[in-house]
């Protein structure tokens, strides 16, 4: 298996952090859009929303990589179904529950949502749902589907993959059908497009990437590297040159597109993974940092947005310096945020985790948990262009 500084490959924390970076760079070339009536640097960051694909073949390799040896455990099920919720909601209720007092005490600041008590019990439990108080919220949706259907693998076996087969087959279908219907799952299917994405194929293409990992370690890496990130190079140039200055909520690339998107992340990651059999990145320490602070990039980059560009308008900024100023600031802020706050809190909460859990030896120690919830991942992570952001 690869090489890893600190149970942690190091070049998929780097990943983490771009495609966050790249998704925050995305949402806010539109929001300086909306603000300022002018799209910076000529739109090149239209197509930052490759991280949200990347995050999902991503977590489908971390969830197999680090459970496969559990597959048919039952006792597996709980461990796993504690250790996700730790990973995934302290830190979202903690943003969630800021902005649903924030909208208490400003109400304007809700926007077009439509909050009610029903309504915010089903956002804060990740259940399907529209109005959603953080609008990047529907990727973490996702990630509950696939986590309920790998526990039917953990209790199951592998038989049970069958499940996310055909979770994956219809959401591919649904996304086909979209674009000859000429609509989007959104408007089809509501908040319940959750179930029939063609993104949903990234979870089976990471999980199928790190089946094979140590079976192909015979595969080079470079060549993989090159095939995926040049075909990712190549969609995102397609995407820019055809979709610079067209409004961000317009899909350019279509669901063959977002299958192109997912199958260029797939190979990177499994060339990632076997370049780290012989070779780490520099810096390893700055790199689990920058990673592991993604998933609190992602969910507060845009609440951080509205609320800095309340100080910035009153500056005599041009609109690229106010640009420069949300990222590097939603950057830094992300950075303080995990080191500190992120930090401690899901190390307590682990370790509270671990004195519930039986005493016995497990292979659950396997590597990387933390990379585990890429919310990161759902790293909005953008909701695909041409799907609602509520």
């Amino acid at each position: 298996m690869a090489r890893s500084d600190g149970n942690k490959l190091i070049s998929l924390e780097a990943g983490r952090f771009f495609a966050a970076a790249g998704v925050m760079l995305f949402h806010y070339t539109g929001v300086i859009a909306n603000f300022r009536g002018v799209t910076v640097f000529g739109d090149i960051f239209r197509p930052g929303h490759v991280g949200v694909p990347y995050f999902f073949v991503l977590s489908g390799f971390i969830i197999y990589h680090v459970h496969r040896a559990d597959l048919g455990q039952v006792g597996a099920v709980r461990r796993f179904v504690v250790k996700r919720a730790v990973r995934l909601f302290p830190m979202f209720l903690a943003v969630s529950l800021a902005m649903l007092l924030a909208f208490l005490i400003s109400p304007s600041m809700a926007g077009q949502r439509q909050l009610t008590p029903l309504g915010v019990a089903a956002d804060l439990l990740l259940l399907p749902h529209a109005d959603a108080i953080l609008s990047i919220s529907w990727t973490l949706r996702h990630e509950m589907v696939f986590y309920a259907l790998f526990a039917l693998a953990l209790w199951f076996g592998p038989r049970a993959f069958w499940a996310i087969a055909a979770w994956i087959a219809i959401s591919v279908a649904a996304g086909l059908f979209a674009m000859v219907a000429g609509i989007d799952t959104v408007s089809w299917m509501g908040s319940w497009s959750v179930a029939a994405s063609t993104l949903n194929l990234g979870f089976g293409l990471g999980m199928i990437v790190a089946a094979n990992v140590k079976a192909s370690d015979g595969l080079p890496a470079w060549p993989l590297i090159g095939l995926g990130g040049g075909m990712m190079l190549l969609l995102c140039g397609i995407e820019w040159a055809f979709g610079r200055g067209v409004s961000h909520d317009i899909d350019v690339l279509g669901p063959f597109g977002a299958i192109g998107l997912l199958l260029s992340a797939a190979a990177l990651i499994s060339g990632l993974v076997r370049l780290e059999a012989r070779w780490t990145l520099p810096a390893p320490r700055f790199w689990k940092a920058a990673g592991g602070s993604s998933y609190v990039l992602y969910l507060i980059h845009q609440p951080l947005a509205s609320l800095a560009l309340r100080a910035l308008k009153r500056l005599p900024l041009s609109p690229e310096a106010m640009f420069v100023i949300l990222a590097i600031s939603a950057v830094a802020a992300a950075l303080l945020i995990h080191l500190t706050v992120e930090r401690w809190l899901l190390g307590r909460l682990s370790a509270l985790g671990r004195r519930t859990e039986p005493q016995t030896a497990t292979n659950d120690a396997t590597p990387a948990p933390a990379l585990a919830s890429t919310a990161g991942f759902a790293l909005t992570t953008p909701q695909p262009p041409g799907q609602s952001q509520g």
